[in-house]
């Protein structure tokens, strides 16, 4: 099979960071974590340092001296890098996962760490260039219910190490990633707790992908379970939902997630007879509804710190504007 990486790009001029980083392993194949030869990891970490502070410090200018001339010349980095740049100023990053890698030839390739349980992964990728280095960071707080993937992607061209690409995405929710969700998911609909079931795939769907590259090992149809859950809701509960147990008979017509700073939580939304002005009353007819929800609902309000409400005046059509209040719930 041919090899594809001819030196064919032109030297770029000013200061370049990663000029001296040098191969001293010349046979194709990855090394992840303290696999990767000392003195080229300790270069690497270098480049990960430099890039962290600039994109906490919002140094664009340093961060451009960090970019390969193909990622310079594609101005929509320059909001990408914004959103990572962002990513990286709610919380200290520190080094997940790395991999040094040499391709053989520029057709799609894989890494991946299979030491992770549930959570094992692999990265699908181009081979751009020959050599190329992946470094992945999470918040060093382990404790963040909510946490985001910031991925930085470098490959040696002939002007030197410099980013090929760039990006952050959602690794957890609510303390559990894609596959933990997952399983969730499926344990909530095994116990025909639908509507809940569904919920929880939804979130599993919005972590599944933590960057560009990424694949779960035990690749969990989370949109199968989806689509299941959403059936069985819609087959069982036939909304919008009337609320028998409570007088004013409030009428339930979507379910959905909603996030706070503490996570991800159901939130509830339904048209009630009562006026939307008068807000003590609207309180006091959702206090009623919060003691029944779970008849309704099973699982919905289990396991959750809280819940979200939405009192709305009727049915909301279009893009009209429907008058509502709406309401936190601390569970626990």
């Amino acid at each position: 099979m041919k090899t594809l990486y001819p030196n064919t790009i032109k030297l770029l001029s000013g200061f370049l960071l990663a000029a001296a980083l040098q191969s001293c392993v010349k046979q194709s194949g990855s090394w992840r974590n303290d696999q990767i030869p000392g003195g080229k990891r300790d270069d690497f970490h270098k480049l990960n340092e430099q890039l962290l502070h600039d994109l906490k410090s919002n140094n664009t200018d340093d961060i451009s001296n960090l970019e390969s001339k193909d990622m310079l010349d594609d101005r929509s980095n320059l909001r990408r890098i914004e959103i990572v740049g962002n990513t990286a100023k709610t919380a200290d990053y520190e080094l997940y996962d790395e991999f040094y890698v040499i391709n053989r030839h520029r057709t799609s390739d894989t890494v991946e760490n299979t030491s992770a349980g549930i959570n094992s992964y692999r990265l699908i990728y181009n081979g751009i260039e020959h050599e190329m280095y992946f470094a992945l960071f999470l918040p060093k707080d382990k404790n963040l219910p909510n946490q985001e993937m910031v991925t930085a992607m470098y490959a040696k061209y002939n002007y030197g190490w410099k980013l090929a690409s760039l990006n952050s995405n959602t690794y957890k929710i609510n303390g559990k990633t894609a596959p933990e969700l997952y399983t969730v998911a499926r344990q909530k609909f095994d116990k025909t707790q639908y509507a809940d079931a569904r919920l929880a795939a939804e979130l599993s769907l919005q972590c599944n992908a933590p960057n560009d590259y990424w694949q779960y090992t035990h690749d969990a149809d989370a949109g199968k379970i989806f689509q299941e859950a959403a059936e069985a809701t819609a087959t069982h509960y036939r909304f919008p939902l009337t609320i028998d147990d409570v007088a004013s008979q409030p009428k339930i017509f979507r379910i959905g997630n909603q996030k706070n700073s503490h996570g991800w939580f159901p939130v509830v939304y339904y048209t009630t007879k009562v006026s939307i002005a008068d807000t003590n009353a609207v309180k006091a007819e959702n206090m009623k509804i919060r003691k029944v929800i779970n008849k309704l609902l099973p699982g919905i309000d289990a396991d959750k710190d809280y819940m979200f409400y939405s009192a709305c005046s009727k049915l909301p059509l279009g893009a009209g504007r429907v008058d509502h209040f709406d309401m936190t719930v601390k569970l626990r």
